[in-house]
This record gives structure tokens, C-alpha cells and sequence, in this order.
């Protein structure tokens, strides 16, 4: 009977936390609020996992390896799974992509301002942050939204998953064993 009480726990955390991240766009916040609310971020090294699902196909993509966030320059994600490969997203590489890590690990919320409406909901030590292109920019159209879940530890951030929904695809990526 105790685990099956456990299994209960478990489920309807998982499921209200699911509902806690879908309603996040109720949350609406201007980019400099959320910039005080989110945590620090240090380089750091993880595990991820990566699952794309192609909506005019119907098809889902799963991948996993390496994650490297390099406070200053940018990510590294070494994929070992299916096939190995390296995408990196520093400087001078994949301006978009770099310019919203940038901006968020640096707290740098201008960028942010001018290209996205920012949502921001946490509760305990969980938070959640949103984008959503204005349209007024080159990413509208494209990318659709950015949810970022992570952790706050005193201060200090921990991202545990990321989900871009984009045209014609959906991106879930976690990360494990950071540090």
C-alpha cells in the first residue's frame, strides 16, 4: 500500500508539473523583472537527451550525449546518439541560438525585450521562463515558443529541460547529471 501511495506522489507531481508548465503563458513579465528572478548560471558539464517530434511527418527523433554551457562563449552539444556529432553554439556561430543563451545566462534582458514576450512562473525552488517571438521579428513564424525549466539552488541556476516548438517541429531537451 506504501507504494502504491508513492506512485500516486509521484504521478500527480509529474502531471502538476506538466499543467504548471503549459499554463505558463498566463504568466506574462517584462524581461527585466524575470532577469531579477532568475538565477546565476556557471559553466558546467551534463548528460542530455534530446526528443524532436516532426509534426507533418508524425515521426520522433531521439538523440543523447554530452552538453557543455560555457558561461561566456556559448554550448557545446556532442551527440553520441545515434551517430556522433558536434553542434557548437559560441560567437561567432548560430547568431540566434547563442544571441537567447547569451543573453539569458549573462541576465542581459535587452535582447530578450526587443525580440520576445517574456513569461516567468516558479514555485519552491522550480522556475519556469517563456518566450514567444514579437512579430516584429526574424524569429516569428519560426520558432513559436522557448520554455526553459530549471532549478534554483541559493542562486544558483540549473537548467532541467528546454521545449521548442518551432514550425513543423517540437524539441523536449533534458539534462541530467550537471555539475
Amino acid at each position: 500500500m506504501k507504494h502504491f501511495g508513492i506512485t500516486i506522489f509521484i504521478f500527480l507531481l509529474i502531471t502538476g508539473l506538466k499543467s504548471f508548465a503549459e499554463n505558463i503563458f498566463e504568466n506574462k513579465i517584462d524581461a527585466k523583472t524575470a532577469s531579477q528572478k532568475i538565477p546565476q548560471f556557471e559553466s558546467t558539464s551534463c548528460k542530455f537527451s534530446q526528443e524532436k517530434y516532426m509534426k507533418t511527418a508524425q515521426a520522433h527523433i531521439k538523440s543523447s550525449g554530452n552538453f557543455k554551457f560555457l558561461k561566456d562563449r556559448g554550448v557545446i552539444f556532442e551527440t553520441l546518439y545515434p551517430i556522433q556529432s558536434t553542434a557548437t553554439y559560441t560567437k561567432g556561430q548560430n547568431k540566434i541560438v547563442n544571441s537567447i543563451i547569451r543573453a539569458i545566462s549573462s541576465k542581459n534582458y535587452s535582447y530578450l525585450e526587443k525580440n520576445f514576450d517574456t513569461y516567468y512562473k516558479s514555485t519552491n525552488n522550480i522556475w519556469f521562463l517563456a518566450l514567444k517571438p514579437k512579430s516584429a521579428n526574424e524569429m516569428n513564424g519560426e520558432i513559436l515558443s522557448i520554455i526553459i525549466k530549471g532549478t534554483k539552488n541559493n542562486n544558483r541556476g540549473t537548467i532541467s529541460q528546454i521545449i521548442i516548438d518551432a514550425k513543423g517541429t517540437k524539441t523536449t531537451l533534458s539534462f541530467t547529471n550537471c555539475g
